[in-house]
């Protein structure tokens, strides 16, 4: 009488004549002898069969079971578990050889430590018959011994993408029968059928180890991967990878709630869950023709959430995000019946960004609209929430975890737009408006700046936007010269409206009238954050000196928060340096009736920021009745036809104080520009906001606002972009020079002696030519104009070889 064998090999086959005799010769040459080989064949409808039944005639240990129609590996497999004699088994690919100490070597280590699963290496061995060497590393066991919930989060850590194949493990055949109770019994899972398997045995397992030798040689590229998916049956074969795994999940939450920590194992299939959601995509991605990628693509979303989509691949394939933004498809707003809004910033503050939501959200719940405000950070001031709207702070710790709750603040609050006010500050908003289309959720972008301002930050954030515009329903920006830019760029969806006006601006009003100079000291003043990089708070000390060279007799107060590095004391402290501290004065912050008395007991308002979208202090100045003295910012709608401002170039200290200067000397000019300011300033809140807001969301916009660009357009962008691009790379330059000089300096405050070498010098060769210095000094700026502007690549050469000439 023979013995029962103690392990089992079990070996699921499809159509594998010409493979299938390989695989059973490494079992039958196995070092051990007492095991059996069950082998089943799933329908086949080649020569497997006959190839099968002669290895059984001549060694019994070859038993045969046939499946009477196709059912899968995953049901071949259960059918071979059912039959099982020995304690544990092995599962061997049709396609693949076992090495001939596999089962003698996993089945002493797994008697030796009562292990219910035994991880080993593989062999990968490519068509070409060489070692597939990186595939080969990645399967290596990554642990030695795992015990009770670590066999499951080491198999399958969290974060990682998902790898579940059988034939890298021996297991105790009871808990593979375990696992398949606690699944249908007519399941089946023609894609990824063995990764859901291995998945519930890992979650029930108490004892993994594993050994450093390889004992399966693996066959990469005989199976289905790697092939171009031309049809929809083979996309839809593909994609049903996403069912196999959700399959799973009854038996998942069963076992959670016998575990210790049921969330944590919750949480480790849905990341599980995610990672094969991404991989499935990436394939099909990768391998679907074009003309059929449009339906490929709306199939998947069949078989899974847009959310799903797009947190997988924030979390595992980022690779896939470029393909699923490009394919998503438009929300038609004209024929939307809009009623939720969503607006969203980073959070709610008393900054300017803030201040247009906070109106916004009022003159759309006076158009009747429900608004839900959104930050997706910490550190908003609540008591800003108009009343009527409602108010999210989102919590998530990453992004993966806020897109799922903004899908949840979507669909509670029934969101039909989204106005995002980060879409020129952030680089995540392109997956915020995919989760939202997804849900059928148009999304629409609000700039705050003008268009230069990437070009200015060196940030590369236009090109994002650029790239991304076509997750946008409209891109809204301030002026008609950012919507030439936008359009130029191919973002034919821009069009621009006004800011709303501030409770200030609405306020003051009703009770503004011009002002007349009086004959005492002038009395100057500016109000903002202490922003050197956009407002150049520097440039007042400056403006004040050259005041002081022109013996004008005045007061300036500058009042405004701490902004990164400049602070009031700091600003007061450098004004003191400059000996200007009895004309000059930074009291920090004020609001309400403070704010209110310093503008009235001011004569005029100064400006000398270099680059605003909309400066809201010009208008909150002149309907107050104060004169308006700026650097240039043409493109400023508020600007334009505006008398009440005198304007003059960019950074130019002294022609600004000029200008001052001659107006303190002149009370009819001034009076006039008084009365100017308060004209300019109603202008500004004449429109009808609600209105306006109301044709932004259902897209009625009427086209006055969507101008079509003009050479002159193109010109002027091209001038005001190169400026930007030059003012950057010289703030570029200048910290980098900042950042030298303190590696100088020791921990006494001592410079080195080495004597420092002038800024236009750092990181120049020696011996360079000044032209060759001032075109690399210029390639920064030349490489940010040719970015947004691509067709002046061909001329990039001949301007420096221009510059390097003119240089000699």
């Amino acid at each position: 009488m023979s013995l029962a064998p103690r392990l089992t090999i079990v070996i699921p086959v499809h159509n594998d004549e010409s493979t299938v005799a390989g695989a059973l010769d490494s079992c039958l040459v196995q070092t051990m002898r007492n095991i059996e080989v069950i082998c089943v064949d799933d329908a086949s409808t080649d020569g497997t069969a006959r190839v099968l039944e002669e290895y059984a005639e001549r060694d019994p240990r070859v038993r045969v079971i046939r499946q009477s129609s196709n059912k899968s590996a995953f049901q071949a497999r259960r059918a071979g578990i059912l039959a099982a004699q020995g304690e544990y088994v092995l599962f061997l690919d049709g396609d693949d050889e076992l090495l001939d100490t596999a089962a003698e070597r996993s089945l002493a280590v797994a008697e030796e430590h009562k292990a219910d699963l035994v991880g080993f290496a593989v062999e990968v061995v490519g068509a070409d018959g060489r070692t597939v060497g990186g595939y080969q590393e990645r399967l290596k066991p990554k642990f030695t011994e795992l015990s009770a919930a670590g066999v499951l989060q080491g198999l399958f850590p969290v974060d990682k993408p998902a790898q579940g194949q059988l034939w890298r493990y021996l297991f105790r055949t009871q808990i593979v029968r375990e696992a398949y109770a606690m699944l249908p019994a007519d399941l089946v899972l023609p894609r990824v059928n063995d990764l859901p398997l291995l998945y519930l045995v890992a979650a029930l397992a108490q004892k993994f180890v594993s050994v450093s030798e390889r004992l399966y040689r693996y066959h990469y590229g005989r199976g289905g991967s790697g092939q171009v998916v031309d049809t929809m049956a083979q996309a839809e074969f593909y994609a049903d990878a996403i069912r196999s795994i959700s399959s799973i999940e009854p038996a998942v939450r069963l076992i959670a709630r016998k575990s210790s920590d049921p969330a944590e194992l919750m949480d480790n299939y849905e990341s599980v869950r995610l990672s094969i959601i991404g991989y499935v995509t990436s394939y099909l991605l990768a391998h679907t023709t074009s003309d059929l990628m449009p339906q490929m693509l709306d199939h998947l979303h069949t078989c899974t959430p847009a959310l799903d989509l797009a947190v997988a691949a924030v979390r595992f394939y980022p690779s896939n995000l470029p393909a699923l933004k490009e394919h998503s498809k438009p929300v038609d707003l004209k024929s939307k019946n809009v009623r939720n809004v969503l607006l969203t910033t980073r959070a709610l503050t008393t900054g300017g960004v803030s201040g247009v939501l906070l109106a916004q959200a009022n003159f759309l719940m006076a158009a009747g609209y429900n608004v839900t405000i959104v930050a997706r950070r910490f550190g908003s001031e609540r008591n800003l929430v108009p009343q009527g709207a409602h108010f999210i702070e989102m919590g998530g710790s990453g992004l993966p975890d806020r897109l799922a709750e903004w899908s949840e603040i979507c669909q509670d609050f029934h969101i039909d737009v989204v106005i995002d006010h980060q879409v020129l500050y952030s680089r995540d908003w392109p997956e915020y408006a995919l989760v939202a289309r997804g849900l059928g959720v148009a999304t629409i972008g609000w700039l705050h700046n003008f268009a230069g301002r990437p070009i200015y930050d060196l940030n590369g954030l236009h090109e994002l936007l650029k790239a991304n515009a076509s997750l946008l329903e409209k891109l809204i920006s301030l002026s008609p010269l950012d919507v030439a830019f936008w359009k130029l760029r191919g973002v034919l969806n821009s069009a621009y409206v006004p800011n709303p006006p501030s409770p200030l601006l609405m306020e003051s009003a009703r009770i503004s009238r011009p002002k007349k100079l009086a004959n005492e000291r002038l009395e100057l003043v500016w109000w903002g954050r202490l922003d050197e990089h956009t407002k150049r708070v520097s440039q007042l000390i400056e403006v004040a000196a050259q005041l002081r060279k022109l013996s004008v007799d005045f007061q300036l107060t500058v009042i405004g928060p701490k902004w990164q590095d400049w602070t009031a004391t700091r600003f007061n402290a450098e004004v003191r340096r400059r000996r200007l501290h009895h004309f000059v004065r930074a009291v920090g912050e004020r609001r309400g009736e403070e704010l209110l008395a310093a503008i009235d007991s001011a004569d005029a308002f100064v400006s000398t920021s270099i680059i605003e979208g909309y400066q809201l202090t010009i208008a909150e100045a002149q309907i107050r009745g104060l004169p308006v003295f700026m650097y240039e910012l043409p493109w400023l709608t508020l600007v334009q036809d505006n008398d009440g401002i005198v304007a003059t170039p960019q950074q130019n200290p002294a022609g600004l104080a000029q200008a001052i200067a001659a107006v303190s000397r002149d009370p009819a000019r001034y009076e006039a520009l008084s009365r100017a300011s308060i004209s300019a300033a109603n202008r500004e809140i004449a429109y009808d906001f609600s209105q306006l807001y109301q044709q932004v969301v259902t897209d009625t916009l009427p086209e006055e606002f969507s101008p079509e660009p003009t050479f002159e357009d193109a010109r002027r962008l091209l001038d005001l972009m190169i400026f930007y691009a030059e003012r950057g790379a010289d703030e570029q330059s200048n910290g980098k020079a900042q950042v030298s000089k303190s590696k100088r300096t020791n921990g006494k405050g001592r410079v080195s002696s080495r004597t420092p070498r002038r800024n236009s010098d750092l990181g120049s060769p020696k011996g360079m030519s000044i032209g060759s210095r001032a075109w690399r000094a210029a390639a920064p700026v030349g490489r940010t104009v040719l970015q947004v502007f691509p067709g002046l690549r061909p001329h990039a050469h001949r301007i420096k070889r221009a510059i390097i000439l003119r240089q000699k």
